[in-house]
């Protein structure tokens, strides 16, 4: 569920700084699903980071 609100939120954040930048509607989308699934990924990998280090300080 994080991962999909996390899509969410740095999409929508993303289409609407290019709503206020005049962007046609392809472009708005466009940014809304690249900059989505680039929040996603930075979720992932933050987790699988904090995973790995909790992991190495526990022995």
């Amino acid at each position: 569920m994080a991962y999909l609100l996390t899509a969410i939120m740095t999409g929508g954040v993303a289409a609407i700084l290019s709503l206020f930048a005049g962007d046609t509607f392809g472009q708005v989308m466009l940014n809304y699903v690249i900059y989505g699934h680039l929040g996603m990924a930075t979720l992932i990998v933050a987790s699988i980071t904090a995973r790995r280090f909790d992991r190495n300080t526990d022995s």
